[in-house]
Order: C-alpha cells, then sequence, then structure tokens
C-alpha cells in the first residue's frame, strides 16, 4: 500500500466529512413548539445534562471552547430559556451552568434521539473486527491532537 496515497485520501475524505459536519452546524432544527436550535446548541446543552455542576471554566475547558464562546452560547440558550448561570454558595465569583426545567425535559428528549441516531454507527462498527474499531478510534483520536497542536502552534505564530 502505497501510505502517502492513502494519507492523502485520508487527509481529502476527513476534510470533506468536516464540511458536511460544518454544513449540519448551520441548519437550525426545530425541537419543540418554540425552539430552533442548531447542532452545536444540541451538543452544548447534552453536554451540561451529561456534566451537572460544572462551572463555565470548566466547562468551557472539558469541551474545548474558550470561555468567551461558553458566555455566547450561555447567553443564547438563556434567551430560550433552556439554560441558566447560578453562582455557588461557597464562592460568590464561580459562575454554574444548569439547565432549566425546559432545557431537563429536551435534554430528556435529545438523549433517546441521541441513542436513535448512532444505531447506524453501530450497526456498521459490528461489521467489523475490534482490532479494526479500536484502530479508527485511535486515528480519530490522534487526528484530533495533531488538530489541536496545529492550532496551537499558529496561534503562538501570530
Amino acid at each position: 500500500m502505497d501510505k502517502t496515497k492513502a494519507g492523502k485520501d485520508i487527509a481529502k475524505l476527513f476534510i470533506r466529512a468536516v464540511q458536511r459536519y460544518n454544513a449540519l452546524e448551520k441548519i437550525p432544527v426545530k425541537v419543540g413548539p418554540v425552539h430552533d436550535l442548531y447542532h452545536s446548541e444540541k451538543h452544548f446543552l447534552d453536554t451540561i445534562g451529561d456534566h451537572p455542576g460544572m462551572n463555565m471554566t470548566e466547562f468551557a475547558n472539558a469541551i474545548g471552547i474558550t470561555k468567551g464562546a461558553v458566555s455566547h452560547f450561555v447567553a443564547k440558550l438563556e434567551k430560550k430559556e433552556l439554560l441558566q448561570r447560578y453562582k455557588s454558595g461557597d464562592n460568590g465569583k464561580e459562575v454554574f451552568l444548569e439547565l432549566t426545567r425546559t432545557g431537563r425535559e429536551l435534554y430528556i428528549r435529545r438523549k433517546k434521539k441521541n441513542e436513535e441516531t448512532i444505531k447506524p454507527l453501530i450497526k456498521e462498527l459490528e461489521k467489523h473486527p475490534d482490532d479494526k474499531v479500536e484502530f479508527l478510534i485511535a486515528m480519530l483520536t490522534w487526528i484530533g491532537d495533531y488538530l489541536e497542536q496545529s492550532k496551537e502552534h499558529m496561534q503562538k505564530r501570530h
């Protein structure tokens, strides 16, 4: 196998997949009688529901975005009454995030939807031996780490 050609093919396929994912990000989806949410907003709510009690800094670090980006999402989702901020009784400076009642209801519905959405991927993975699935996980992890290192390198140059 020509590894140089394979590397170029993988890079092209990965970029195409990212572009398709980015296109999905731009399409708001109705998630109830009142709310249209973008994919990134739904993911944000899912992460808060999965990790209650995180402060905004921990949350930003956990999902790999800036605190400013977290504040932007929080403001949008507060406006939609799906999320609220609160300060800890121990420390009046730390800001925490929690889902509102409506946000929790949406989160529960989304968890069920996410389980349905991932079924085709699971079905596809079942066609392959464990070592190939493990390799795919390792490669995607490597790609994510490589992209993070590239971002940090680029930021240092500017």
